[in-house]
């Protein structure tokens, strides 16, 4: 071979070497900007099913589960399942003003907390005030709800989101009133990532199996 050919073939092939590495090298994510607005439901899609398979936290363990959507009305319902077992629902509303956590097995609110409102920005702040009940017990509760930036970083993936965190009071009889957070990532267009409500229960994406 000639060694003005051997040359070419060379360069030719170090350059296509580096267009492989670059394109098969994890592309950063980029943050969702603070003070981002979403006007409508189809611009966030809060309400989507965000995944299929899933970490199940409870009391520290995690419980590989299945997840599945339903939707009658403007009521959501994500089912976690384990051997066809069902371990756990949480309940939302969704429409064009807002989406909202009604609650999970066991644990509802009245009315559901407003977890996005339309037009939203991320970075605002409301409040909310109402019931919290666990079984038949039934309390007076209030919420501060803010919005901020988050990327979360999980063995899952990068996730870049809208993190809402609902910091929770309620009254537990005798003067005393519980405190406790309750946090939704939200990753525009692919739905509630993770959820956290506090010592309970948190779910999570599940990560992929190593090949």
């Amino acid at each position: 071979m000639k060694p003005f050919l051997l040359t070419f073939v060379v360069a030719a092939t170090a350059g296509m070497a580096g267009c492989w590495m670059k394109l098969h090298e994890p592309q950063e994510q980029s943050p969702v900007p603070l003070g981002e607005i979403y006007k409508s439901p189809a611009e966030l899609e809060p309400d989507a099913l965000p995944y299929a398979n899933a970490n199940l936290i409870l009391s520290g363990s995690s419980v590989p589960v299945t997840m599945s959507r339903t939707q009658k009305g403007d009521s959501v319902t994500f089912k976690l399942e384990s051997k066809d077992e069902m371990l756990e629902e949480e309940f939302y509303q969704a429409d064009d003003k807002s989406f909202r956590f009604i609650g999970i097995t066991g644990e509802t609110f009245d009315p559901a907390i407003p977890l996005i409102r339309y037009p939203f920005r991320v970075g605002e702040s409301w409040d909310w005030t109402g019931y919290t009940a666990l079984g038949l017990t039934r309390k007076k509760a209030k919420a501060t709800l803010t919005s901020a930036t988050d990327t979360l970083n999980l063995a899952a993936g990068v996730f870049p989101c809208i993190l809402v965190t609902a910091d929770l009071e309620a009254d537990t009889g005798g003067g005393m009133i519980g405190k406790r957070s309750l946090k939704f990532w939200f990753e525009p267009k692919k739905g509630l990532v993770k959820r956290d409500l506090g010592s309970s229960t948190t779910r999570e994406p599940r990560p992929k199996p190593s090949s």
